[in-house]
């Protein structure tokens, strides 16, 4: 068995429960993933909050909760050749990530090797905010030499965006 975060109804976090789920073994084009960070967004609480928001992002109770993680994977599936047992990994999912124990098809969009100087817990953080500012400083037509100002600079995304402006533009 395996720990999730889930709720079986929509509502505020007291609704979120801890529950044990079997532990499953990839299929073929799947890799397992032992979660060990948990990045939380806004969107993980407009979602449980919001039934009428939930089924644009095909949630279907009950739900794990959360959708960025990083872990390591710890057991793959026989036609799985970009990923191997041991790599360090990243991404969003919305089969909820807030889980011992993820099962990704490496069919679907969204898991990523965690570049050896990252850490996981900064890695959680980067599949929705990180890739939200950079989808942002693309649109905005961002170059070298712009003023650049982010508002909720603070904020997840604002973070990402004003070090990427940085990294990139040298402002």
């Amino acid at each position: 068995m395996v720990k999730a975060l889930q709720y079986k109804t929509f509502g505020k976090p007291d609704v979120l429960q801890i529950v044990d789920l079997p532990l499953v073994h990839p299929k073929a084009d799947e890799v397992s993933i032992k979660v060990s960070h948990v990045g939380l967004n806004p969107m993980d609480w407009a979602i449980m909050g919001n039934p009428e928001v939930a089924p644009n992002f095909g949630v279907k109770l009950p739900q794990t909760f959360a959708y960025d993680f990083a872990g390591i994977i710890d057991e793959i599936g026989p036609e799985v050749t970009d990923f191997k047992v041991g790599d360090h990994v990243f991404g969003t999912t919305m089969k909820g990530a807030a889980t011992e124990q993820l099962i990704f098809s490496t069919k679907e969009r969204g898991l990523f090797h965690r570049p050896d100087f990252v850490e996981d817990d900064v890695a959680s953080t980067l599949a929705v905010a990180g890739h939200t500012a950079a989808v942002a400083l693309r649109k905005a037509h961002v170059t070298a030499g712009d003023t650049l100002l982010v508002g909720g600079a603070a904020g997840g995304v604002g973070i990402f965006t004003v070090q990427l402006a940085q990294n990139r533009y040298c402002f």
